[in-house]
């Protein structure tokens, strides 16, 4: 009986050994099967992550490549552009002297010459365009007084806003030709001598008057003869406003050419007109070379 006992019991050890030893070996194949696949899914990660890391350095370099080319846009950009903008101030610079030297073109350098016993207007020389004052701003209502066209809105804005000041300005003598002032000349010539005549009177080419653009002013109450128009209200306004529309006093007190004709303007340009009353100089003082750099400008 006891040997029976032993021997179930020596069978029942070696069976649980046989089942154990069965259940460590499934472990065991198991765990080696997952510990393949771990290492075959690490192989795969590792194989991906240098791909990646592959793909980033190609990325990086591309990266860099790109920075590199819009730096390169950005800089050639740039360049173009101020080569663009030197191109546009060259055109532009281009297209201001073309301006400037078709005005200077389509200006009659006379307008801007010293005359007096210095330059000469031949007989044949008459303003591009003439036409009439109007009788509202003339001391002769019958007669008729011819101005240059282009500066007849200067001319009319000036005696305008002396009225508007009360100064009731008349223009007595304009426009002259060659042989009108031929004939006052020598009016003047038979009445006062050549000697007086020449010291108020321009002789034949020599008058502003020819030019269109030089008049004489009075009022009613001092006339034609001029006489006391320095000490009138008139002439205080013009002495400060005048410059404003473009006129100068020509023959201002002390000048070389002729007596002080406080009545006698003349017509250079709003800028010439500026820039000799700021200056306190007067037109027949400046050199001719400085004169003419404003007949670019003399219309506006």
């Amino acid at each position: 009986m006891k040997e029976i006992k032993d021997f179930i019991s020596d069978r029942v050890s070696k069976d649980i050994a046989i089942i154990v030893a069965f259940l460590l070996a499934v472990t065991a194949g198991f765990l080696g099967f997952k510990y393949y696949l771990l290492l075959r899914e690490n192989s795969v990660l590792k194989m991906s992550n240098d791909s990646l890391n592959n793909s980033l350095q190609a990325l990086t370099i591309n990266y860099s490549k790109l920075r590199d080319e819009k730096n390169g846009l950005s800089t050639s950009l740039q360049d173009q552009t101020q080569k663009v903008t030197a191109l546009a101030n060259e055109v532009g610079g281009i297209s201001g002297t073309v301006s400037t030297l078709t005005k200077l073109s389509q200006t009659d350098p006379e307008l801007l010459e010293k005359y007096s016993k210095v330059y000469f207007l031949n007989e044949n020389y008459v303003p591009k365009s003439l036409t009439p004052i109007a009788p509202e701003f003339t001391f002769e209502k019958s007669r008729t007084y011819m101005a240059l066209t282009d500066i007849m809105p200067h001319l009319q804005g000036m005696l305008l806003s002396a009225s508007s000041s009360n100064i009731n300005l008349l223009v007595v003598s304009a426009y002259r030709s060659f042989n009108d002032q031929s004939s006052l000349k020598s009016t003047y010539k038979v009445t006062y001598g050549a000697g007086t005549a020449n010291s108020f009177s321009a002789d034949q080419g020599y008058s502003e008057h020819q030019l269109g653009t030089a008049f004489d002013l009075t009022t009613k109450k001092v006339g034609g003869s001029f006489t006391g128009f320095e000490k009138t209200d008139a002439y205080t306004w013009l002495v400060a406003n005048a410059y404003k529309y473009g006129f100068i006093l020509s023959y201002p007190p002390h000048n070389s050419y002729y007596v002080y004709e406080p009545w006698h303007w003349r017509y250079v340009g709003i800028a010439l007109a500026t820039y000799l009353h700021d200056q306190n100089k007067n037109f027949y003082d400046l050199d001719q070379r400085t004169i003419d750099q404003y007949l670019v400008n003399f219309f506006d």
